[in-house]
């Protein structure tokens, strides 16, 4: 009867051994170790730069993940920046619960298209890629020819925002810049775009 009791006494210790065991590890205590708010910031900044040389990773917001040990990252991430089709995401990240795997938050621009803006439709662009393909999509005549002209991957294009701006007499307001330059030859393309709504304001050649 002693061994008996002895017996189950033991199954009742390994039972609640096992159960906490369990426990632990689905609440993270056995979880890789602890990484810090700067850690975990960096190490999701070095793994996009990594994959993505020449994108430009900023982080938006970091804060406690719904996770316990891990941090919610939002960051933007804008690839081919100079291009005429710049892409333009933000994605989060739960590091490191789900590692390096990310949820894509927003779309502002993919594929050379601006995700939610409707012809006729107020859209405000605060976004230098935003302006940078709303131009280019528009497909005006001026700056479809330089770009086959010169050739799409040796068109290096920017954009500047103006509150005001003073054209052949014009007095602008609100307006995004976009100019399409390339060493091949002196010569540029600017597209005037309208903040509010990314309608063509004018068009202009310049010589460098």
């Amino acid at each position: 009867m002693d061994l008996l009791l002895r017996a189950l006494a033991l199954t009742v210790i390994i039972v609640v051994a096992l159960a906490a065991v369990y426990y632990a590890f689905q609440s993270g205590v056995f979880s890789q170790k602890a990484v810090t708010e700067q850690q975990a910031e960096a190490l999701v900044v070095n793994y996009l730069q990594s994959h993505n040389p020449n994108a430009i990773v900023n982080v938006t917001n970091v804060t406690p993940s719904q996770y316990r040990g891990s941090w919610h990252i939002v960051v933007s991430f804008i690839s081919n920046q100079t291009t005429p089709c710049p892409t333009y995401l933000v994605y989060s990240y739960d590091y490191p619960k789900y590692g390096f795997v990310n949820r894509t938050e927003n779309t502002y621009t993919d594929n050379c298209t601006v995700a939610g803006l409707v012809p006729g439709m107020n859209y405000a662009i605060g976004a230098y890629p935003i302006a940078i393909t709303r131009s280019y999509s528009l497909g005006t005549p001026a700056v479809m020819a330089y770009v086959d002209r010169i050739g799409y991957g040796n068109v290096v294009v920017h954009a500047d925002y103006h509150a005001a701006f003073s054209l052949d007499g014009r007095n602008l307001a609100k307006v995004w810049v976009v100019n399409y330059s390339s060493v091949y030859t002196n010569q540029s393309v600017y597209s005037v775009i309208s903040q509010t709504n990314g309608s063509l304001v004018a068009v202009y050649n310049a010589t460098r």
